[in-house]
């Protein structure tokens, strides 16, 4: 199916939210939302899918279907849109207010490979107070990956660094784990290994 937009009016009753939202809103700001609507009405759009799943909206819609089940919204609804584009839209649509569920942010954005005009300076992982200090998909620095050729240099490497327990989910969609730890918290010495010397590669290149 070609992608497309309609526009409709639908109850908010007959609006779901299924398809997830990983923007969250504070009590004052859902007090202010709702003081909105009291003053000037609903004057936005609600983005939903194919099956009335809301993409955009879902703090309108819940404010709404709370004083009047049967109120009429607009809707714009996008027809032929895979999951992966409807969520970079939510996300989009979203970027400008409020602020994000980490965790859930984290899991949608992990097979996403699109700018999504997200700042990674707005919050400073740094500054984040959770226990073993899990990875963050967006974050702004790339990742290390040290690749161990048995379990037991595994266990050992992650002995050094002092990272035993440290094991986390990454993103619920693609059931992955991994262990983490800030730069200045390593336990092990970072030592340069030094080049080999002429004897050393010549007795490498004998043995092979």
């Amino acid at each position: 199916m070609a992608k497309h937009i309609e526009v409709v009016t639908l109850k908010v009753s007959e609006l779901s939210t299924g398809f997830g939202n990983p923007r969250k809103i504070r009590k004052k700001n859902r007090e202010e939302l709702e003081r909105s609507l009291d003053m000037y009405g609903d004057f936005g759009v609600i983005v939903i899918d194919e099956e009335n799943n809301i993409i955009s909206g879902n703090q309108r819609v819940k404010a709404l279907a709370a004083k009047d089940p049967d109120a009429e919204v607009l809707c714009k609804r996008l027809c032929g849109y895979s999951e992966a584009e409807l969520r970079c839209i939510n996300i989009k649509a979203n970027t400008h207010a409020g602020e994000w569920d980490l965790d859930l942010l984290a899991d949608w954005t992990a097979d996403l490979n699109v700018d999504l005009g997200i700042d990674p300076k707005a919050s400073n992982p740094g500054d984040r107070k959770v226990k073993n200090m899990e990875l963050i998909r967006y974050e702004k620095y790339d990742y290390v990956l040290i690749a161990c050729k048995n379990e037991v240099d595994y266990l050992n490497l992650i002995r050094l660094l002092g990272i035993e327990n440290a094991k986390v989910p990454i993103a619920k969609r693609r059931k992955i784990k991994a262990r983490a730890v800030w730069f200045d918290d390593i336990a092990a010495q970072i030592i340069p290994k030094q080049p080999a010397s002429d004897a050393e590669t010549k007795k490498l290149e004998e043995e092979q």
